[in-house]
């Protein structure tokens, strides 16, 4: 996504979690990308940081699951699979 828009990675400029990401935000000047999911709780109360979503179509990816078929457990991971598709 980032290459896409010609974005550049800040050399050393890295976190380890997405609460320590949007601290960095605060003093940066810089942008980046944040799961819709964790919004409710990283912006809570932040009047220094605006979120905007993307435009439509969204961007994506396809996720996978694999495991070895020799496996004890391969059908609770297929039962797995199947869930995650519905």
């Amino acid at each position: 996504m980032c290459g896409a828009s010609q974005a550049e990675e800040l050399g050393d400029f890295r976190a380890t979690s997405l609460s320590t990401l949007t601290q960095m935000l605060t003093t940066s000047g810089a942008l980046t990308l944040l799961p819709e999911s964790t919004l409710a709780v990283e912006m809570r109360g932040r009047r220094d940081l605006v979120a905007r979503p993307f435009r439509k179509p969204p961007p994506h990816r396809t996720i996978g699951l694999a495991w070895r078929r020799s496996s004890p457990r391969a059908k609770e991971f297929a039962m797995l699979g199947e869930s995650l598709v519905r």
